[in-house]
């Protein structure tokens, strides 16, 4: 009991396992200073000189986070086949977009980048399945933090490596590849901070701080569709919790909420107020023409798709540069680029994992979880919204596996670990009614009562 309350006053005293576990979601998955040489190349060649280059520097080093996640599984075969198994779609989502690697201009570099995602996956399931989910929650807690701060002491320290290119209208990158890779960072940070605090995982001063570090990147980062992200969610997550978790009918009342905000918001994105409080144009900043140049390119190929990581190819540049007259790093947009990338199978994929956790969010309403469930459902609202406007889950955001497997994951056990609970409690009440002792019968004066044996 000691150790518990001790582990629970004090979040920030982590294990080894912990300590790896912190370092590998702070740099790899979240991509703070990763990779160096592409952090410092993109701004400064002579710095990114004194970084020895490789383009096997970040393979080998997700090599050695995979054969470590590996280890982790092999300790407990058969719970790690359960958790496997549960979320088996993600498995065959990421098994698709290798397949296509067989059809890529450069298949090795499809390989890899599918690769990446795959690393992404088996962390998130290990976190979910293999860990106590509070503690998974002060981790990320820990390790977001941990990376607005060096974001935040890059843009002090090294203004001219954290600031993006002139052309994003005095945005910052921080310690990010890119500007709107810090506003996500920055926005999840924020959510990880709301749910912190109404579930207790750290102090409250500190939780404060978080949030305000994370408001602050969030502005400066200039990243409209995050920002515009953390304050939808924000409202969300506090509507579930404390309106439609506390109704008779929660589930009612989310029907004919979604309805009324699902007119509500095709009027105000048609109107075009949306764009105006953005400061941005109808054509979000050159999307629609990006949009309308991929949407071309997949109808020249509607069924099979390019390959994960068409868009950085030999093959695929000099087309983007003859139609758009810029080099288009991706589609700006995820489902278009489901779709150009991966091909119609991996758009119905993404689709399935999409609308399967929509139905287990539904589920945890239905049953009550969504307090504990807060985490997830954000991180599902958030990569809803941003696959929008900008491109996630494939090349070049494949950081985003991370967290889509991660909603995933703890919708897809929750139902496992509601059976569980209820089995406990079935088997307390049934304890609880049992007799735990006889009443002894009643004993005349002058009889010798025996002492119980000890």
């Amino acid at each position: 009991m000691n150790a518990a309350r001790q582990k629970e006053v004090s979040p920030y005293r982590l294990s080894l396992r912990e300590l790896a576990l912190v370092f590998v979601i702070t740099f790899p998955l979240i991509g703070t200073l990763f990779p160096l040489d592409s952090y410092l190349g993109w701004k400064s060649p002579a710095l990114a000189a004194i970084v020895v280059k490789s383009p096997l520097n970040t393979t080998i080093i997700l090599t050695v986070i995979l054969s470590y996640i590996v280890w982790l599984f092999s300790r407990n075969p058969q719970k790690s086949i359960s958790a496997l198994k549960r979320n088996w779609i993600l498995f065959a989502f990421l098994l698709w977009a290798f397949c296509t690697s067989r059809w890529m201009p450069e298949p090795g570099q499809s390989f890899n980048r599918t690769g990446r995602m795959l690393v992404f996956t088996l962390y998130a399931v290990y976190l979910i399945e293999f860990m106590p989910y509070r503690r998974v929650l002060q981790l990320l807690a820990i390790g977001l933090a941990i990376s607005c701060t060096i974001s935040l002491v890059m843009i002090v320290a090294a203004p001219s490596l954290s600031y993006s290119a002139e052309d994003l209208r005095g945005a910052w990158r921080g310690a990010m590849i890119h500007k709107n890779v810090l506003g996500g960072t920055a926005s999840m940070t924020f959510l990880v901070a709301l749910v912190s605090w109404r579930m207790k995982l750290l102090k409250p001063f500190h939780i404060v701080v978080i949030a305000c570090l994370a408001t602050f990147l969030l502005l400066i980062a200039n990243s409209a569709t995050a920002l515009l992200a953390a304050f939808v969610i924000s409202a969300i997550l506090g509507y579930l919790i404390y309106v439609v978790n506390r109704v008779s009918y929660p589930l009612v009342l989310l029907f004919f909420t979604g309805l009324v905000a699902s007119v509500a918001g095709v009027i105000i994105i048609s109107s075009g107020i949306v764009y105006t409080l953005l400061g941005r144009d109808a054509g979000l900043t050159g999307r629609a023409e990006v949009w309308e140049f991929a949407s071309y390119m997949i109808d020249l190929n509607p069924f099979w798709g390019y390959g994960n990581g068409i868009w950085t190819t030999d093959y695929f540049k000099p087309i983007v540069l003859q139609e758009l007259h810029w080099p288009a790093p991706h589609a700006h947009n995820a489902w278009l680029d489901f779709r150009l990338q991966l091909g119609l199978p991996g758009l119905s994929f993404a689709v399935a994992i999409w609308a399967i956790i929509g139905m287990r969010l539904l589920y945890a309403i239905s049953i009550r979880r969504i307090p504990e469930m807060a985490l997830p459902a954000a991180i599902y609202i958030l990569l809803s919204i941003r696959s929008y406007t900008e491109t996630i889950i494939v090349d070049p955001s494949l950081n985003e596996m991370f967290w889509l497997a991660f909603s995933y994951a703890a919708f897809a056990v929750l139902p496992v670990r509601e059976r569980h609970r209820r089995r406990q409690q079935r088997t307390a009440r049934r304890l609880w009614a049992e007799p735990s002792h006889t009443i002894p019968q009643q004993t005349f004066a002058h009889e010798r009562t025996v002492p119980p044996l000890s």
